[in-house]
Formats: structure tokens, C-alpha cells, sequence
């Protein structure tokens, strides 16, 4: 009689999924990449324009950019990618930063300094805000002319309170508040020298600086009209003295708060396209404000949502280093 013999199971192999082609019909017209997130809603958009940009989907044989704008009876080829660690998951709902309030509809996050808010040029690596939330917003269908989740925008170096839509009807409700100015915005910037007089009100027209265009400036009133009120909570005198302002934008132009105070002769520390790089502040590696409150009204109930955010670690410790010298 035979002993029994194990039988060596052999692994399966890993299937490597075919190219795959499709035609685009009458209903499938518009941007690429939400046609091909409709179509695999199992995929994350930002996942689907990575495999655009890497030319592993063409159109009639072509590479494209994710906004390409396909017409009916184009040729969509997909090569998906051989190892299927390489595929570019949905992101994970925790963030690395806090949460400071979430419901169906909406999120309000403490947003730290050196995160972009959304791709731009020379920020295209899939590690902004609005990639980092994908997996919290509603699939939609988004409208093209927006960015998914985003209402507002705080610059990279700007820390504090961000609100995101879940959905494109909150998105909708929520922006037309900020157009309108029916939300408030408390910042706080320590700004250079000793502001006086106690509180006030910043004005003038702002547009584009004619020699630096990613810059902004006052400019006489062929910009547009921007207000700031102001108010000093604190003084701190010295060779190179500085001020802790709250800073409240009645309008919202692009840099307002940072133009405002540079023309206003206290530009913010840290800020090194509209303020002075000192030696005496040498150690502030990042401009100085930080969006501390933000009152929106719910776009479904009508209630007021008050969001706050503290000031971060490296605010704080500018502060008190800055208290400490003679």
C-alpha cells in the first residue's frame, strides 16, 4: 500500500488584467477622467488621472491630459497597471491633521503650514488637501468647473480653519456664502514693528503686481476693492519689535491679509514675498498667519457653525521666543 503522499499545491498565478477598449457613446462625452470615474467608480478620480498622466490611458491612440474633452465614438484605451500594489488606492478617511467638526454634508479641518490645498503648477503629486479628503466627498457627479470638496482656499504656509463640502448641493450653498460674505473669518498674524493705533479698518484696490504675477498689490482703484479691520491683542516691544493682530477680511482677494499688512509698513514674519528677510527674525521659517475662526451656516439645518482652530506649535514658539529677548 502507497503511503499518502501531500500534494504540493501549486499558488495561483496573478491574473494580469487585458487592456481594455472602449468606444465612447452618446452619454459619455465631456472630461476624461470623470467619464472613466463614472464608469469605475471602484477607482478614485485622482487614481484615474495619475494612470492619464503616466500615459497608460490614451485616446485614439494618443496621450491626453485628464481634462481632455472626449467626443462620442473616440477610442478609450486602458492599460491597467501589471502590478496591482501599483494601483493608486483610495485614500484612507484619517487624516494626519485635525478634524475639527464632520456631518454628511460637511468637514472643517486645523490645516497645517506647508500643505498646498489643490494641484497646481510644481504641486501635481497627489499629496494636496483636496486628494487627501477624496475618500470622504460624495461621488456626485461633480460639476467640471470645480474642484471637488474645495469652498475656499487658505495659501500653503497659512495654517487653521478650512470647511470642505461632502457634496456637490453643500458645495453649492456653501460657496454662495463666501461670495456673498455672509461667512466671518478671524485670523491671527504677527506682523513686524508696533501697529498703531489699537484697531482700524485697511483699504484699498488690489490686482496683480504688473511685473510679478503671482503676486498681488495695491493698486490705486484699477484693482479690486479690499477691507480688512484690525485689532492689536499685543505689543512686544524690542530692537525688533512685533505685534500679535486679529486680522478680519470683510472681502476676499487672493494674499489680502499679507498685502494689507505689508502696505500697511508691518509685513507678516515669516512672510518672504511681501515682507523683509531679517536676520533678527531669522528663526520664523514660515509666514505667520493663521485662520484661528471660521462662522458658516449649515447648508441644510441653517444653524451656525463656529469652527476654531489654536495657534499651532511653531506660532506659539515665535511668540515666546520673541517675548523673551531684551
Amino acid at each position: 500500500m502507497l503511503k499518502d503522499q501531500k500534494k504540493k499545491v501549486k499558488a495561483p498565478e496573478k491574473k494580469i488584467k487585458a487592456p481594455e477598449v472602449i468606444v465612447a457613446g452618446p452619454d459619455e462625452t465631456g472630461r476624461l477622467d470623470r467619464i472613466l470615474a463614472l464608469r469605475y467608480p471602484d477607482w478614485s478620480r485622482t487614481g484615474l488621472q495619475k494612470l492619464i498622466n503616466v500615459r497608460l490611458i490614451t485616446v485614439d491612440g494618443h496621450p491626453c491630459s485628464p481634462h481632455h474633452k472626449v467626443r462620442e465614438g473616440q477610442t478609450i484605451r486602458i492599460e491597467w497597471p501589471r502590478d496591482p500594489e501599483r494601483r493608486p488606492p483610495r485614500l484612507s478617511t484619517d487624516l494626519p491633521f485635525p478634524v475639527l467638526y464632520e456631518d454628511d454634508e460637511l468637514f472643517a479641518l486645523d490645516k497645517p503650514a506647508g500643505l498646498v490645498v489643490h494641484p497646481a503648477v510644481g504641486h501635481q503629486d497627489g499629496d494636496t488637501l483636496v486628494e487627501l479628503v477624496e475618500a470622504k466627498l460624495e461621488k456626485g457627479p461633480w460639476p467640471d468647473s470645480i474642484r471637488p470638496g474645495l469652498v475656499h482656499r487658505l495659501d500653503r504656509d497659512t495654517t487653521g480653519v478650512i470647511v470642505m463640502a461632502k457634496t456637490p448641493e453643500a458645495h453649492r450653498k456653501l460657496s454662495l456664502q463666501f461670495s456673498r460674505r455672509q461667512t466671518k473669518k478671524t485670523y491671527m498674524a504677527l506682523a513686524r514693528g508696533l501697529i498703531e493705533p489699537n484697531e482700524g479698518v485697511i483699504e484699498s484696490h488690489l490686482a496683480r503686481h504688473p511685473g510679478k504675477r503671482q503676486r498681488f498689490a495695491v493698486s490705486g482703484k484699477d484693482g479690486r476693492l479690499s477691507t480688512t479691520r484690525f485689532k492689536v491683542i499685543d505689543r512686544i516691544p524690542g530692537k525688533e519689535g512685533a505685534t500679535l493682530v486679529e486680522m478680519t477680511p470683510l472681502t476676499g482677494r487672493t494674499h489680502q491679509i499679507r498685502v494689507h499688512l505689508a502696505h500697511f509698513g508691518h509685513p507678516i514674519l515669516g512672510d518672504h514675498v511681501y515682507g523683509l528677510a531679517e536676520k533678527e527674525f531669522a528663526f520664523v521659517k514660515r509666514q505667520l498667519l493663521h485662520a484661528a475662526v471660521l462662522v458658516v451656516t449649515h447648508p441644510s439645518t441653517g444653524k451656525e457653525l463656529r469652527f476654531e482652530a489654536p495657534l499651532p506649535a511653531d506660532f506659539q514658539e515665535a511668540l515666546k521666543l520673541i517675548r523673551s529677548r531684551p
